[in-house]
């Protein structure tokens, strides 16, 4: 096994194992690397340096075409082999950053992953190429949350962007008239300013989301084994993100979400699935949706039709069969789970979720 206990932050830097464990974040990694830093609190500095600038470095790469960045690691190596061995091995570890300009730190970090990770360069923040290619030319604002609280960002449209812990994310310092695009990689809640001369879109490695005007969260994070849209109100498109050369998608490909919806890309199988959340909020003002509902030997039909208004989900029942069914009871702030298995209870029925659907199956109360 490696003896890392008299490395330096260049030594990690080129070493592949480090490396790897920065960027892909594998369970045996972190748990190898967790362990060794509780073994030597005293290099645990060291690491965090070392491990912020592959996490930079590999970000940089993005903005780099492969030719550049093939012409400046030319330049650096013949300037290393340049390098005496008495030059080389006399600085200390204060001197070697003191010596080194940003640029050529950028460039030994580059190396060692242009090396080990050459097809990395355009996925690591959740980028699509096609976007990328779309959007080489165009300066983007990017924002990165290091920190342990959400981060919250205006953009210049008035909407605002709150950013997870570990995400990151990048806009043009601009938007271009009837085109409103940003790209995530992590997690980040929307509240998008409506303009529906102008769609926003999300972009991720796998989806794209599209609204109008609309709050909603998108959590994308590369080393999750899904990606997931979350609406809190009004109406998200989400589809599949093309590639470069990608044909034109089929209805398979995209989902409309509606409130308290939510969908969940699998990216093993490379599939979309539409579903309820797990509790369902109610939509609208605090003072409308705080009141009770109170309903006295009222049709179930009208009852059914106030939860579809309070939480704007979809409940689909047989109207004819259950015309002869009344409720009397009141509805406070349980959650809508329970207001339905006691209303179900109540006139010996049961529901099913459905593609985010609520299923109504009963017989008639006649």
């Amino acid at each position: 096994m490696q003896d890392y206990s008299n490395y330096d932050i260049k030594d990690f830097l080129a070493d592949e194992a480090f490396c790897r464990w920065v960027l892909h974040q594998q369970a045996g990694d972190n748990a190898f690397w967790e362990n060794w830093i509780r073994k030597n609190p005293d290099r645990a500095t060291i690491v965090a340096a070392a491990r912020d600038l592959v996490v930079e470095i590999q970000h940089a790469q993005n903005y780099l075409s492969d030719e550049e960045l093939r012409h400046e690691l030319a330049r650096l190596s013949e300037a290393r082999k340049a390098e005496t061995p008495e030059t080389e091995y006399a600085e200390t570890e204060n001197t070697w950053f003191g010596k080194l300009t940003v640029f050529m730190v950028i460039m030994a970090c580059a190396m060692v992953l242009y090396h080990f990770y050459p097809g990395q360069k355009q996925l690591t923040n959740g980028y699509t190429d096609f976007k990328l290619l779309k959007n080489e030319q165009k300066k983007l604002v990017e924002i990165v949350n290091n920190g342990t609280a959400i981060k919250t960002i205006l953009l210049q449209d008035g909407s605002r962007i709150r950013l997870s812990p570990d995400s990151r994310i990048s806009y043009p310092d601009s938007f271009v008239k009837k085109e409103r695009e940003v790209f995530l990689s992590g997690e980040a809640f929307f509240e998008v300013t409506k303009n529906p001369k102008s769609p926003f879109k999300v972009y991720t490695s796998e989806i794209v989301t599209t609204v109008l005007g609309t709050s909603f969260t998108v959590k994308a994070f590369e080393k999750d084994r899904d990606v997931s849209v979350v609406v809190k109100t009004g109406k998200v498109t989400v589809a599949t993100a093309p590639g470069p050369n990608a044909e034109q998608k089929n209805e398979a490909d995209e989902l409309v979400l509606l409130p308290n919806q939510q969908m969940v890309y699998y990216r093993e199988e490379q599939k979309m699935k539409r579903s309820l959340v797990e509790s369902p909020a109610p939509v609208g003002p605090v003072e409308i949706v705080s009141q009770n509902l109170i309903f006295d030997r009222a049709p179930v039909a009208s009852v059914f039709d106030a939860l579809q208004k309070r939480y704007e989900v979809q409940i689909v029942y047989d109207a004819d069969l259950l015309a002869g069914c009344q409720l009397t009871a009141e509805l406070g702030q349980e959650p809508l789970f329970e207001k339905l298995g006691m209303i179900c209870k109540a006139i010996q029925a049961r529901y099913e979720l459905i593609d985010g659907q609520i299923i109504i199956y009963g017989t008639s109360c006649k």
